[in-house]
């Protein structure tokens, strides 16, 4: 029995052990991720990038995916296009934490850095690589002065702009080897004089400027402004679709630079002028580009996305329950119809003892009928249909506690046909003086259904609703519709195609 005992224990033991390692092993991960991400957010503040005005963790991994105009990549320090992270990764949010309360990790947006901890509300449970997103282009993005200048007098890479936190080391290193570890680090030192690499020609071959070793100061480049989209872009009633759009150079001179556009991330073409022919979700991309590099540089993008709601939603639906769920004694009988589907359940007989029944309850009754609906525009609400229910008295735990109304969807604009499955859920109270505590319930337990319908780019979800018609008879309370005891009351199921745009 002993040895029995110990071995039990240990069984234990090794369980918890390798529960726990697995535990520490996400933890761990996302400890590593935090602490890279941080880095790259110092990495790219010094490069010339912002954060600021981010509220939320993958705004700011999105930020740190755009590159450098081509015009700047000989020009900063770090990657060639500017880019810091890979266009895949993505912050999955979860919305509490974990049964195990694991730590998780939010946007200090104050002091500009990811911060791990026991959070509560909305935060990131893991970092992950997508692989839908590949391919995808977050755009390009014109920065301000790097802390690292290029002195092209000397070919050489110089700190020289103080930077947001003069007090951290990767920021404001030492330098290696120096006489007195006193004098730190110079920001306003010059790239030393040096043969190799060979002197640019246009400085005349002597490696400098009057001899003073900082070379000549590079020229200041002016950022051509970004080029003006009109109408912008955004979500249109069908009947307000703009049917075309312009491009303006918003001041840039052609003499230095050209207008150019592309259409769904196509080729980059010149701007003539002419309207565009929009269609629903187009995007267009417009900049100016510079033709003087060395006195101008190419503007940042204007990107602006049309959509356009549909024209409306027309069709009918039959209704068809099952999937009945209750207590021990369940007791159902399903009518299925075309107009009007009903569902009864409970048990009406009392047993009186030696094979003897008497009938004196009433079945709990619940019916669908059917509505048609013409031109429904999006987000607005329509009748769906009618539920009616009828409040009885049954015995022996015998009545439902769950049942699904499964509705056929025959859309004729547009023209589609699915099924969505409404599950709603059955409560029956004891009866008490209480008329409202007495009242049996009817709840919409998936208020958002799953269907979900895309037209022209943007996707509608069928959303539900109740609305009492027997006001004296039950009352609806969010998604419950209560019904009196012994009474019968219809509600108006409502619902509506939310649009996500």
């Amino acid at each position: 029995m002993i040895t029995i005992a110990i071995i039990g224990v240990i069984v234990t033991v090794g369980v918890s052990l390798i529960t726990d390692d697995t535990g520490s092993a996400r933890v761990a991960k996302l400890e590593s991720d935090v602490s890279t991400l941080n880095q790259m957010v110092a990495m790219y503040a010094s490069d010339g990038g912002s954060v600021a005005g981010l509220t939320s963790p993958q705004a700011v991994i999105d930020k740190m995916k755009r590159i450098r105009p081509q015009s700047e990549w000989q020009r900063h320090v770090g990657s060639v296009s500017g880019r810091l992270l890979d266009v895949r990764l993505r912050a999955r949010m979860t919305s509490q934490p974990d049964n195990d309360n694991n730590p998780r990790v939010v946007w200090n947006r104050t002091k500009q850095r990811f911060e791990l901890g026991q959070i509560s509300g909305s935060a990131v449970s893991e970092f992950y690589l997508d692989e839908s997103l590949a391919g995808a282009d977050f755009g390009s993005e014109t920065r301000t002065k790097s802390a690292v200048a290029f002195n092209s007098g000397t070919k050489g890479w110089v700190w020289g702009a103080a930077v947001a936190d003069p007090t951290a080391n990767y920021l404001n290193p030492l330098s290696v080897g120096a006489p007195s570890p006193a004098d730190g680090f110079n920001p306003d030192e010059s790239a030393p004089l040096s043969s190799d690499p060979p002197p640019d020609d246009s400085t005349g071959g002597d490696g400098g400027s009057g001899g003073d070793g900082g070379g000549p100061t590079p020229p200041t480049v002016t950022q051509l402004p970004r080029p003006v989209i009109t109408p912008a872009g955004g979500t249109f009633a069908f009947a307000s679709f703009p049917s075309s759009a312009t491009i303006s150079a918003n001041g840039a001179l052609s003499e230095v630079s050209k207008l150019m556009y592309r259409i769904n991330s196509g080729a980059w073409i010149e701007y003539t002028g002419s309207a565009i022919p929009l269609t629903p979700s187009m995007r267009i991309q417009a900049r100016n580009e510079t033709t003087r590099p060395a006195e101008y540089a190419t503007s940042s993008t204007n990107s602006q996305t049309y959509y356009r709601l549909t024209s409306g939603f027309s069709g009918t639906g039959d209704g068809n329950w099952g999937n009945a769920i209750g207590g021990t004694n369940l007791v159902t009988n399903i009518q299925n119809g075309t107009e009007t589907s009903t569902f009864k359940h409970g048990n009406t007989k009392l047993d009186l003892g030696n094979g003897e029944y008497l009938d004196a309850g009433v079945e709990n009754v619940l019916s669908f009928t059917r509505a048609s609906f013409d031109t429904i525009t999006p987000n607005t609400w329509f009748k769906f249909g009618e539920v009616m229910m009828l409040n009885g008295t049954t015995f022996y735990n015998s009545e439902a506690t769950g049942v699904t109304l499964s509705v056929n969807l025959t859309l004729t604009q547009p023209a589609l046909n699915f099924t969505t499955h409404i599950d709603l859920g059955l409560t029956s109270t004891e009866n008490t003086s209480d008329r409202l505590a007495s009242a049996d319930s009817v709840q919409l337990t998936n208020p958002t259904t799953d269907v979900r319908v895309t037209i022209d780019g943007v996707e509608y979800r069928l959303e539900l609703s109740w609305a009492t018609l027997d006001p004296g008879a039950g009352v609806v309370q969010g998604n419950k519709f209560l019904i009196f005891e012994g009474a019968t009351a219809t509600a108006e199921l409502r619902a509506r195609f939310t649009s996500n745009r």
